[in-house]
This record gives C-alpha cells, sequence and structure tokens, in this order.
C-alpha cells in the first residue's frame, strides 16, 4: 500500500514539474512583432473599382488596426472614411509622408464614409496601422501613379 502511494506521489509530483515548466516555456518566449504574426494573404483575381473609376485587379488581405483613411498618403491629409473592421484589403502601396517610423501608406475604400462623399471612402492608410511584412515582400503591386 505504501509502494501505491509513493508511486502516485511520484506520478503526481512529475506532472506538476511538466506543467511549470510548460507553463515556464511559455513565459519565457519571446514576444512577436505585428509583422512577423501577420497573416496576410494575396488575392489576385479580387476586382476592384475607385471612386475615380480606376480599376484594380488582386488585393492584399491583411489584418489593420481600424483608424482614419486619408484622401493623401500624407499624415496631414484630410480625412475621408475610416477602417471598422478587421481584416480588410488592400490594392496597392506607395511612398508618403513619414507617419510614425514609416512612409508606406496603402489605398483602400474605408468602411465608412466621413467627408468627401464622392471619394467613396477611397484614400490611404499608413503602414503602420497594416498588420503586414514589408509591401515589397507581400506581391501587392505599387500603386501606378507613385
Amino acid at each position: 500500500m505504501i509502494d501505491g502511494f509513493r508511486r502516485e506521489a511520484r506520478r503526481l509530483a512529475a506532472s506538476v514539474v511538466a506543467s511549470a515548466l510548460a507553463c515556464c516555456a511559455v513565459a519565457v518566449a519571446p514576444a512577436a512583432s505585428a509583422a512577423e504574426t501577420a497573416e496576410c494573404g494575396l488575392r489576385p483575381a479580387e476586382q476592384h473599382r475607385d471612386w475615380t473609376g480606376m480599376d484594380f485587379t488582386g488585393d492584399l488581405w491583411c489584418e489593420l488596426q481600424p483608424g482614419f483613411v486619408r484622401i493623401q498618403s500624407r499624415s496631414t491629409s484630410p480625412v475621408v472614411g475610416r477602417m471598422l473592421y478587421s481584416p480588410s484589403w488592400f490594392v496597392c502601396w506607395k511612398r508618403g509622408s513619414d507617419y510614425l517610423g514609416s512612409d508606406i501608406w496603402y489605398y483602400t475604400q474605408g468602411d465608412q464614409v466621413l467627408t468627401r462623399p464622392v471619394t467613396k471612402a477611397w484614400g490611404y492608410m499608413p503602414a503602420v496601422a497594416v498588420k503586414a511584412p514589408a509591401p515589397e515582400s507581400t506581391g501587392l503591386a505599387k500603386c501606378p501613379w507613385s
């Protein structure tokens, strides 16, 4: 009976040690950056037409931080829309003004029109709001007017 108790105590102790090690291993794992954990996907057949009548084939579907869409790729540009939902799509990218350490901006259509209804909320979101790797590595086209 005592031997059975000792075996059960050892099994329980081994289980507790294994659980503690698993817990600690997770706790000390380095945190990945947003770009590393981003799940973006290129969708080459998706069709979009912007407010000017320009057609785009293909987009990049990514997680994002909801926020404002600006008519130009500058942080001082007027806000025309708002992204409310994540993930969303982007049809191209270009360089613009620096925004929190990056000059990359993604062209898209916002979920909500805020001003200038004629634009239908088409404009730019700063790269820091888009959880994507560097645009050159995604396969997303550079905007033709950049």
